[in-house]
């Protein structure tokens, strides 16, 4: 232990954690919650340590953990740390352990401050933890490579070389993400909302591999070196986890447009509802947070068509199942949103969709808009929302619908969403 704590002092490992750790936790601090993608989901808020963890703190480890390695060779040292009584693995691993323990400090670090952010916007408390554990390990693996890289490969140039190497393997992998190989160098970038969950096997599985080829990886300067002291028949214990847990990664299958390390949530016994008139909006539970917006919201489509036929009133967030003809699906896209934009998002899906095939209608009085453009005017309108301008034609058009009667203009309205679900010009607007 004593050895340890030392080469933790004397190592740069410690400084650049440092670095690491003070850009991350100013990353996660500094971001808006109003327009954050990850605030109060627990879910994002465990990828975003992870993906910051791995491809920023990881990739800057793996080239501190070089420059340490390759010291003794570069300063003609290794004559003499060869005599020592650890073999070259032993001290391989207690290199790698050294700036592994800075990397694992500054990540929970991390992780308290990109939770404790979620926690202030999200009424769940449930952490998420096994995206946090891959990212553990594949930042092992990282140092590990940058220490048998640095022993291998003594130069100055091979420590800056690996943290770009890292860099430019995320990259690749980005740009193909159904490259199988992936999935041995994870650094999930990907948007879980709600609808997700972790796949808690397949995580846990590559956090074996990360940490068992590490560990085998170690062994490789020794081995190569052929150093007094060699490393023996125990390194064929992370070799075989290793070659299992990659090759069962490899091995298993996705379905076609699902997340490899994600799968869909089960919908729950009881969602979030809220009921305001005759319109009824449900969210996951985890996003219960956003009631208010959603009861405000509610009110507002019920003011607006509340009463009327052919319009949707029940709204069920992306994911929830549909319990009929008059429910929509309300896409919620971050964690943080205000009743104004959760209007518009019912609004938009109050009306009901063209059947599929069916090409827009357009109504002289739109000058040349489809007619269903005119609808959704008239019920933002009626919602007391703001509509975009088409011209002053249009213009024209939508004040002849406000101007007409209430009873005029909600028959007009029920007769038109009708007209737009059937694939049916919508009526001309009462005069």
């Amino acid at each position: 232990m004593k050895v340890l704590l030392t080469e933790m002092r004397r190592g740069e490992a410690g400084k650049v954690a440092l670095l690491s750790g003070v850009a991350g936790v100013w990353y996660l601090l500094s971001a808006d919650a109003a327009t954050s993608d990850w605030i109060g989901w627990w879910n994002q808020a465990s990828i975003k340590v992870q993906v910051f963890g791995v491809i920023v703190m990881g990739s800057l480890m793996s080239a501190a953990a070089a420059w340490t390695a390759g010291r003794a060779r570069r300063t003609r040292a290794d004559a003499w740390s060869d005599t020592t009584p650890r073999g070259g693995w032993a001290q391989a691993v207690l290199l790698w352990a050294a700036a592994w323990l800075w990397s694992l400090l500054v990540y929970v670090a991390m992780a308290a401050a990109a939770f404790q952010r979620t926690a202030a916007v999200s009424e769940v408390t449930a952490p998420v933890w096994s995206p946090l554990v891959l990212g553990a390990a594949m930042t092992g693996l990282q140092i590990a490579a940058g220490v048998c890289a640095g022993t291998l490969l003594p130069s100055r140039i091979t420590a800056p070389a690996m943290g770009v190497l890292w860099y430019l393997v995320f990259v690749l992998f980005a740009f193909l993400p159904g490259v199988s190989l992936a999935r041995l160098f994870p650094a999930i970038d990907e948007h879980w909302d709600t609808t997700f969950q972790p796949h808690t096997g397949r995580l846990l599985m590559g956090a074996l591999w990360c940490g068992a080829a590490a560990l085998a990886l170690l062994a490789l300067p020794a081995l190569v070196r052929r150093a007094s002291l060699s490393p023996g028949p125990l390194v064929a214990v992370p070799t075989v986890l290793a070659v299992a847990a990659g090759g069962a990664l490899l091995t298993f299958r996705a379905p076609v447009s699902e997340p490899f390390w994600a799968v869909r949530a089960e919908q729950p016994a009881e969602p979030a509802c809220v009921t305001e008139g005759r319109v009824r909006a449900c969210l996951w539970p985890d996003n219960r947070h956003l009631l208010p917006q959603a009861r405000e919201a509610a009110r507002a489509v019920d003011r607006a068509v509340g009463p009327l036929p052919g319009f949707r009133h029940d709204f069920r967030q992306t994911g929830l199942r549909l319990v009929g003809p008059d429910s929509a699906e309300l896409p919620v896209y971050q964690p943080v949103l205000d009743s104004g934009t959760m209007t518009e998002a019912m609004l938009s899906a109050t009306l009901p969709s063209r059947p599929e095939g069916c090409a827009p209608h357009v109504l002289p009085e739109t000058d040349g808009f489809p007619d269903a453009f005119l609808v959704e005017a008239v019920v933002n309108s009626r919602a007391k929302r703001p509509t975009p301008y088409y011209g002053d034609r249009f213009a024209k058009a939508l004040e002849r619908v406000l101007a007409a009667p209430a009873a005029d203009q909600d028959r007009w309205l029920s007769t038109a969403a009708g007209a737009v679900g059937a694939c049916r010009p919508v009526p001309v607007p009462p005069r």
